[in-house]
Parts: C-alpha cells; structure tokens; sequence
C-alpha cells in the first residue's frame, strides 16, 4: 500500500520547497487533499439524497415480496433500472477516499522518504537504531528518527550514519510556529493542549456532521457512539505519537467541519432530495399513463402484471391477518386452478400427517397430473 504514498509524496516535496517549513507544509498539503476529494464528497451527498427517497420503496416491495425472494430481487431491479439508481453508487466515493487516504498516510509519516528523499537503505539503518533503542515505533519509525537526530541527547545514536545525511535531518524544520512537532505531549507540558484540540475538533467534526446531515437521526445511536468514542480515541492515541501527528488530524478536523458547512449551504441534501422526489414522481405519472394506454388498448380490462399485483397483494395480507373464510375464498379467487388444486392438496397431507403421525410431503408437480 505504501506505492499510493509517492504520488502525494511529490505535492507534499513540492510544497515544502516553497515553504521549507513541514508545519505549514503539512497544512497546506491537508488543504490539497481536502479539495481533491471535495468532488467524490458532493457526489456522496447526491447519493445519500437518493437513498433517503428510494429506502420507503425499497423497503415496500422487500416487505410486499417477502416470500418470494426471486420476485423481490425482480421487483428491485425494476425499480432501480426505471428510475436510473445504482444502490451501490454511494460506495464508490467512499472507497476511493479511503484509497486516497492510506496515501496521505504514508506522506505524513514517511518525511524522510517523500520529503527529504533519501535512499531507502539509509532510512532502514536509521530506523533500525531507533528501533534497537526505542522499540519498533510501527508507522511512526522515521518521525522517529527525525526527533531522535534533533534531540542532542539521542544524536550519539547515529555515529554511523554519514555526517551529509545527518546534517540534512538536522536542518529540516520540523516545527510549525515554534512547536517542535517531534515532541510527545505530556499532561504537564503546554503540548497537551495539541491532543485536547485533538479531541475536541474530532467532536465538532461528528457533532456538526450528524446535526447538518438528514437521515442521521435513524442511526442516532451509532452515530453517538462515534460521536463521542472517536474523540476519545483520537485524546488518547495523541498522547503516544509525535505532536506532528495530531496536528495532521487537527487540520483534516477542522478541514472536514468547514466542507460539511459548505456542502450543506450550497448542496444541500434537503435540495436534491427535492429534486430526486420531483424525477421519481414525473416516471411514476409516466409510466401510469403507458399503463392507462396500454389497459385502452385491452379493451379496459386489467393487464396481466395488475392480476399479478393483485395476486401479490392478496398473499401479503392473508400473511398479515388472521385466516378467516372470506379471506380464504379472496386469496382463492385469484390461483389459477393448479395452484388451487397445489393449496388443496397441501392442506390434506398436513392434515393427515398431523392425525396420522407421517411425515409431511411437500406437493409436486407430479402429484398434480
């Protein structure tokens, strides 16, 4: 995963050229990010419209359709096809941010590799020093590095390393505003107030998220739960990683607080879903006039996906309700005679098989010749 890294790696080497600070580079890279996947965030929005005006019919022939998983999935298809929905469509947006995402990771945590650029065997002996002294720092190896070699008590860890490449780490400005971005926070430091920014914008974002967003409501206990959990999550880890880190997340918190600002004032859900509601009703008005056309043409009488619908329909509130006689000769007048001829037969052998004591049979075609 870490060749989705190298494209990003040559924005974030690019801006740092021009701002020689990784600070104020790793902002800006974050606002780069944000307006590259500003798109695929309007098209998620579009698609979450959709989703609210399609899941009350979806939900109508899942429950009018029950029982007969083959007609259900027909019925889906049919709606999906006439009215131009792909279920699937808001995935994509999610996907393809998440793959992005992985390499904006890589570029945050690998300067030495995207930003300073040095040969891939220098950066292993380097993370390999800090690994036999420090433990195996996981994604967080060459920040690492980059404290360990501007920490003048830790510099004699790396006689090894060449005086060209150790000059070159010690002159990379790892701060931002004057904080060493290589420090971890401590609850007696100033730096706590970096993973308590951390906490609290990761809170804004979900709070501001759910309250802007419709349909969240639906899933309000999840999305509580997140709302509160992730904070925590992200309160607790900042204290463990370099302040560079949580800085990133700062940014991406804040960043992400002003799109959902900007997607509901200019895209609002409310808006397309107007709009959606508007196209769904003008293909039903459609298609009931091709219906009305097509009964004329029958000479008024029912078309044949009207009997069936009546059929379906008939079935459905015979499971709903209570067996009575009136129900039965309702469900009845519209089998055919094989199916009524099936029906019959069924209730016999269930019969017999409860008085008897057999095993019931199921009723096949056969048996019905």
């Amino acid at each position: 995963m870490s060749i989705l890294g190298y494209p990003f790696g040559w924005i974030m080497w690019a801006i740092y050229q021009v701002v020689n600070n990784y600070g104020i580079a790793l902002i800006l890279f974050t606002v780069f990010f944000r307006l590259i996947l500003f798109p695929l965030s309007i098209k998620q929005q579009k698609s979450s419209a959709k989703m609210q005006v399609f899941q009350p019919k979806i939900e109508e022939i899942q429950k009018k359709y029950a029982n007969n998983k083959e007609k259900q999935q027909e019925e889906l298809m049919k709606l999906y096809e006439s009215h131009g929905y792909n279920p699937m469509g808001g995935c994509l947006p999610s996907i393809i941010q998440l793959v992005l995402l992985f390499g904006v990771i890589y570029v945050v945590y690998d300067p030495l590799t995207h930003i300073l650029r040095l040969p891939s065997e220098t950066i292993t002996a380097l993370t390999d020093i800090v690994t036999a002294q420090l433990g195996n720092q996981g994604v967080y190896n060459q920040l690492a590095v980059i404290s360990a070699i501007q920490n003048p008590d830790q510099i004699g860890w790396f006689s090894s390393i060449s005086s060209d490449i150790i000059s070159q780490i010690q002159n990379f400005d790892y701060t931002l505003f004057g904080i060493y971005l290589g420090s971890i926070p401590t609850w007696n430091s100033l730096l706590v107030i970096i993973p308590i920014l951390s906490g609290l914008t990761s809170f804004l974002t979900s709070f501001i998220s759910m309250k802007m967003t419709p349909g969240m409501n639906q899933q309000s206990g999840m999305m509580k739960g997140m709302m509160y959990g992730m904070p925590l999550f992200s309160l607790f880890i900042a204290f463990s990683v370099p302040v560079g880190v949580a800085v990133y997340w700062i940014a991406g918190n804040l960043l992400a607080i002003v799109q959902t600002v900007v997607l509901n004032k200019f895209y609002s859900p409310a808006r397309y879903k107007a709009e959606y509601e508007e196209q769904v009703r003008k293909v039903e008005e459609q298609k009931k006039a091709e219906r009305e056309e097509r009964r004329k043409r029958n000479g008024g009488k029912k078309l044949p996906e009207e009997i069936e619908e009546e059929k379906e329909a008939a079935a459905a509130a015979k499971r709903r309700a209570p067996a009575t006689p009136d129900a039965e000769k309702a469900a009845e007048a519209y089998m055919t005679s094989k199916e009524l001829n099936r029906r019959r037969l069924a209730e016999a052998r269930k019969r017999d098989a409860e008085k008897y004591g057999d095993e019931y049979v199921e009723v096949t075609d056969q048996d019905l010749m």
